[in-house]
């Protein structure tokens, strides 16, 4: 859509990732919403969505709100192709010098623990898994599991680090043991699509990749296949990073 092009993209902040992801997902209510229901939803404020607004050149969030209805409407008369934009944006944010210290700080850490172990269920467990392969590729072992329910003996608390992967940061069952890990003494590193979901808040450390979710009707049900490559990039620029600081 032309009112997020790349190079406004690239001006954006932690909340105003809040505001577009938000939009996105709840795009056919926004041009019903007031500015007031779209702050308390989307847990920011009006203040914030104005500066958003203004940072895709609307004056203001009526006007946000007549040309996001239209571009959409244009978007839907044409045909229906795969969107790959929002992982195009994904890789240009991440070669920014901050999200770079991010990930050189986090290897680090990793780089000083005896024990590593990935985490995650579905999709975001089939990427735990890869994960584990991928670091026991380069020569640093750790281990893969995508059944929060398997049980995990840390022989080090202390010396260990829990790196938990989950797009929308809410499963109950990884917030639960990534609360027990802490309590352990473990370091809990997390891997979401938000910084604002309940498992980025109590973890030690995260990583946030912001892009736009996508669920599928399959049978009555709604599955998640927002794309898994931001998640792939990030452990295996952790992996190489962290082979490069335990190599001297």
């Amino acid at each position: 859509m032309a009112l997020f092009s790349n190079q406004i993209l690239d001006q954006f902040g932690e909340l105003d990732y809040e505001v577009y992801n938000f939009i996105l997902k709840n795009s056919e209510k926004i041009p019903y919403m007031t500015i007031r229901e779209v702050a308390s939803e989307a847990h920011v404020s009006t203040t914030t969505i104005t500066r958003f607004c203004r940072k895709v050149k609307c004056s203001g969030f009526s006007e946000f709100k007549v040309l996001f209805k239209l571009e959409k409407e244009q978007k839907n008369a044409s045909n229906h192709k795969f969107d790959h934009s929002s992982v195009f944006d994904f890789f240009q944010r991440v070669g920014s010098e901050s999200f770079q210290k991010q990930l050189e700080e986090i290897a680090a850490v990793i780089a000083k623990k005896r024990q590593i172990i990935f985490l995650g269920t579905g999709n975001s467990g089939i990427i735990a898994e890869y994960a584990s392969r991928y670091f026991c590729d380069i020569g640093i072992f750790s281990t893969g599991i995508n059944n929060p329910m398997f049980p995990i003996n840390l022989e080090f608390p202390e010396e260990s680090i829990i790196i938990i992967l989950s797009v929308e940061g809410e499963t109950s069952i990884l917030v639960e043991n990534s609360s027990n890990f802490k309590e352990s003494s473990s370091t809990v590193v997390s891997i979401t699509n938000s910084k604002n979901s309940t498992l980025a808040k109590i973890s030690d450390f995260n990583i946030s990749y912001y892009i736009q979710r996508e669920l599928k009707a399959v049978e009555k049900m709604k599955v998640d296949i927002t794309s898994q490559i931001p998640a792939v990039y990030i452990v295996e620029s952790l992996a190489r990073l962290t082979m490069q600081i335990k190599q001297g």
